[in-house]
């Protein structure tokens, strides 16, 4: 809740600079006031961590819940000359990603706790993995006014981030320890062994960004866009799980343009 009032205060105040700039009396323009667009906009995303393409570990998604992810975004756009065609957009974006899932799976390797001890092997079963990562994004975009309705953008993203979730459980099926041969540890009848790689989520991400936005009137817009992240969410050196994860979310919402 802390993080969420700090990036509404962070909109407030780029809400009052821009009204402020829109004031300024013309024989004092200068780089912040002249072709240059403020916004605030809000959005909600629909997607998850996920490999690229089924790894065969993963036999089947029983169940998938994207949840609720909800992002907050302050950004200005300079246009590169008077009616001009191309712009740089540069904003500051709070956003949640998260998931929920549940999937069988025959040697998937994983590291679960029973007994109050780490055991790490290949498992066979059902797992169910719950995702929730908050990050403060900075979004470093090119648009293009494909008419006084319409612009596409394009770019790069770079996340920090500032909270995270990254765990889960097993159940109904077995572990091979170590190898895909080593001692057999049965988790039945209801029995479960949880793991927890929240510290092994990965503190920066970066990827790209595509979308289109319409604008309404003078100062509402409607907007969607994609994003996909180009590295692991997990650290580089993590290894108890044997593919890579990316983030990859569609995004909708709507805009204020001052």
């Amino acid at each position: 809740m802390n993080r969420i009032l700090y990036v509404v205060a962070i909109c407030l105040m780029v809400t009052q600079y821009a009204q402020a700039q829109d004031s300024t009396v013309n024989s004092n323009t200068n780089f912040f006031n002249t072709n240059i667009d403020y916004a605030v906009q809000a959005q909600f995303s629909i997607g998850g961590s996920s490999p690229l393409g089924m790894p065969r570990e993963i036999r089947k998604i029983e169940s998938f819940n994207p949840g609720f992810s909800f992002g907050l975004e302050a950004n200005a756009t300079k246009w590169i000359h008077e009616n001009g065609k191309w712009g740089v957009r540069l904003g500051l974006r709070f956003e949640e990603k998260g998931m929920k899932t549940n999937a069988r799976v025959k040697n998937y390797l994983t590291e679960v706790v029973k007994d109050n001890s780490k055991v790490r092997g290949y498992y066979t079963g059902k797992v169910q993995t719950n995702v929730s990562n908050t990050y403060f994004t900075i979004p470093v975009l090119a648009v293009y006014k494909l008419s006084d309705k319409w612009n596409l953008y394009g770019g790069l993203y770079f996340s920090r981030l500032i909270d995270n979730t990254f765990d889960g459980y097993v159940s109904d099926g077995y572990l091979r320890q170590n190898t895909p041969t080593g001692t057999k540890i049965s988790f039945e009848d209801g029995s479960q062994a949880a793991y927890d790689f929240s510290d092994n989520v990965r503190k920066f991400q970066w990827g790209t960004q595509l979308g289109a936005e319409w604008k309404m009137n003078k100062h509402f817009k409607l907007l969607t866009d994609l994003t996909y992240g180009f590295n692991n969410i997990l650290e580089k050196d993590f290894n108890s799980i044997d593919f890579s994860m990316h983030n990859i979310y569609l995004n909708v919402g709507f805009g204020y343009s001052f």
